[in-house]
């Protein structure tokens, strides 16, 4: 039998056996965009300038500032991963965090950056949740001196 021949065959085989796999096999995660918590119905990306604290009068040092923006999830479900697509419209440094927020009070933070970004061009932080528990929001918090009146853009999918 000829070489090429019998690749061929081994090719063929090769091929049917491997469209004849279940589809879970090769399936992507299944990811859903997430809620912003507070924006309106339904909202699953948030655009924000990160704006100056502001500090009212007569309450000294309370100060308020748009940096952080929470994203909620169903409670029924139990994810493995979480990816947050940041999409700069402004050019420049941006100091972003991320946090997974769990029921018990407490946070992990899975980035801290001050990447210098390109308006337009999208950056994805991903974040695995503990083994053990689930977090109930995933927050991003953008914000400090050098992000003050840059322009962003931010969703979040939460994938199983």
């Amino acid at each position: 039998m000829n070489k090429f021949r019998f690749f061929g065959k081994i090719l063929l085989i090769s091929s049917a056996l491997i469209l004849n796999l279940p589809s879970s096999s090769f399936s992507a995660p299944t990811c859903t965009p997430l809620v912003a918590v507070g924006g309106e119905k339904g909202q699953t990306v948030v655009q924000k300038m990160a704006s100056a604290p502001r500090i009212p009068i007569g309450l000294g040092n309370l100060k308020r500032d748009n940096w952080n923006t929470d994203f909620s999830l169903p409670s029924n479900n139990k994810y493995k991963k979480f990816i947050a697509t940041f999409t700069p419209q402004t050019t420049g440094t941006y100091s972003i965090r991320m946090y997974l927020k769990y029921s018990d009070g407490t946070a992990d933070e899975v980035y801290n950056e001050k990447p210098n970004l390109s308006s337009g061009k999208s950056l994805e932080i991903s974040a695995t949740p503990r083994a053990e528990d689930h977090p109930y929001q995933v927050n991003i918090f953008v914000g400090d001196a050098e992000s003050i009146g840059k322009s962003y853009k931010v969703k979040i999918k939460a994938c199983r």
